[in-house]
């Protein structure tokens, strides 16, 4: 069997119509889910770009491989799924977006289009004891809007053609394949077409929306209160919450548009019969729930991602309701190709239960972190079940019951009757790894890459790029980027 592995990049499942949104139009998504199983609780490793990439591809945690933030892309080490598959003679070409450290060797032997992580976000170097502001993000929202041409979307429209050609002339026929095709969208900016912008823009209304777009600030924990305050979405407008939601909901058609077209090459080439198909995110992203218009937070909106999987011996539209991670997919993968599962990376193969044999294993618990900027510590979130507990590095936890209150507007935590589920998730997460040890290390690497990229004299030109005075003490946002509470 062969692996095609689509991915986009910041694609919260809430918008797709398999996952239940009646307005986002997903046509070729919500057709995979048919053909497949849909899993309803699939989290990423962690919610920003490089290190849930990373730590997918080295197939261990985050904080396993010291892929703090975007300022610490995979290096390529620890060895991680490139590696295994050359080793047992398979093919791995991956197309578009890699986010890796330049340069590093990821074992992946046939890389197009790469981009790797060439700019290195400083926010996090900075963050000793206050959150700063980053206006960048408000900025990035109030220029969702219809795209001014057609060069907005052109690197992925490349990468859909790139795969369509790879998999209709030159797959190989020889040995086992494993293409990954990574697509950008819906990773900001949010401009669509205009054909799109003006069908999603009479839909999308304030009025509309759930608890979460209205919920207090002072109801937020202290953590999320600081990532409030990182986004800046204190300082946005109904109206321009609005604007970014029909940028959103337009974006993730064009992913999907550029997802079906992959899929069509797959029809086409009649590889069903042959091919196990997964579709993922590389993690979800908040439009303005919990005031949230960020990449980050323990938020399911944050840390859950859509994940689909179809092929051979997979009965068609299932659901599975069991927490899952990106490190089951490799697994998985593995098992498809043959393969001995790698014991050194994490994760549980899925094949067992996509195919309904009776007693398939699936993981007991699902892990997302973040060190990144916005929060003033670390923080770890736990899926158990219907359980959600977020250790939060010099706070209180969080804990949320999913199942009766999926929008996360009941913490739990403080209650009596909480203290039993407390400890247990508590005791589950610790076994993995001792959240205020990780973030002491993490903080020591993010300072002692400061104190390299000030040395090299890196660390003002990322400043700049970002907004700021070439300040190598502190961040000083530059006037003409400071926006003011309206």
């Amino acid at each position: 069997m062969n692996v095609v592995y689509i991915m986009t990049d910041r694609h919260n499942p809430e918008f797709s119509g398999c996952y239940g949104n009646s307005i986002t139009r997903t046509p070729h998504i919500d057709a995979l889910a048919r053909r497949g199983k849909r899993f309803d609780s699939a989290y990423c490793p962690s919610p920003l770009c490089a290190p849930s990439r990373g730590a997918m591809m080295a197939g261990r945690y985050v904080h396993e491989i010291s892929a703090w933030d975007n300022a610490f892309p995979y290096s390529g080490v620890p060895r991680g799924w490139g590696h295994y598959f050359a080793e047992n003679g398979v093919l791995l070409t991956t197309i578009g977006k890699l986010d890796y450290k330049p340069g590093s060797d990821a074992g992946v032997e046939d890389s197009r289009l790469a981009r790797t992580r060439e700019s290195l976000d400083i926010h996090t170097l900075f963050e000793e004891g206050r959150v700063q502001p980053r206006y960048h993000h408000l900025h990035r929202l109030r220029e969702a809007g219809p795209a001014s041409g057609s060069g907005e979307h052109q690197h992925d429209a490349q990468v859909a053609e790139e795969a369509v050609q790879w998999l209709m002339n030159e797959r190989p026929q020889d040995r086992p394949w494993v293409l990954i095709v990574n697509i950008k969208q819906p990773h900001p900016g949010w401009n669509p077409p205009q054909e799109l912008w003006d069908y999603y823009d009479p839909l999308v209304r304030i009025e509309d929306l759930d608890e979460r777009y209205s919920e207090p600030v002072s109801r937020l924990h202290p953590f999320h209160r600081d990532f409030v305050r990182y986004t800046c979405s204190d300082l946005c407008t109904p109206e321009e919450l609005r604007r970014g939601l029909v940028g959103y909901h337009g974006i993730c058609e064009m992913a999907d548009r550029n997802v079906g077209r992959v899929l069509k090459a797959i029809d086409t080439e009649n590889l069903w019969d042959s091919t196990l198909v997964a579709y993922a995110s590389d993690h979800g992203g908040s439009m303005g729930a919990h005031h949230n218009s960020g990449m980050g937070s323990m938020y399911e909106d944050s840390i859950r991602v859509p994940m689909i999987v179809a092929g051979p011996g997979i009965a068609s539209g299932g659901s599975e309701p069991a927490p899952v991670s990106h490190f089951d997919l490799f697994q998985t993968f593995s098992e498809a190709l043959e393969l001995p599962s790698p014991i050194h990376m994490r994760g549980t193969s899925l094949l067992g239960s996509l195919r309904g044999e009776p007693g398939a294993a699936l993981p007991e618990f699902a892990i997302s972190e973040f060190h990144g900027p916005g929060l003033p510590g670390s923080a770890f979130a736990l899926r158990s079940g219907s359980d959600k507990y977020v250790a939060c590095v010099g706070e209180r936890p969080m804990l949320f019951d999913l199942a009766e209150d999926p929008l996360e507007m009941q913490d739990l935590a403080a209650r009596p009757d909480a203290s039993q589920k407390l400890a247990r998730l508590r005791r589950i997460l610790y076994q993995v790894c001792c959240p205020e040890a990780i973030d002491q290390r993490a903080k020591a690497d993010q300072q002692a890459l400061r104190e390299e990229l000030a040395k090299s004299g890196r660390l003002v030109k990322e400043l700049w790029k970002r907004g700021y005075e070439r300040n190598p003490e502190r961040m000083i946002p530059r006037p003409e980027f400071v926006v003011q509470k309206p």
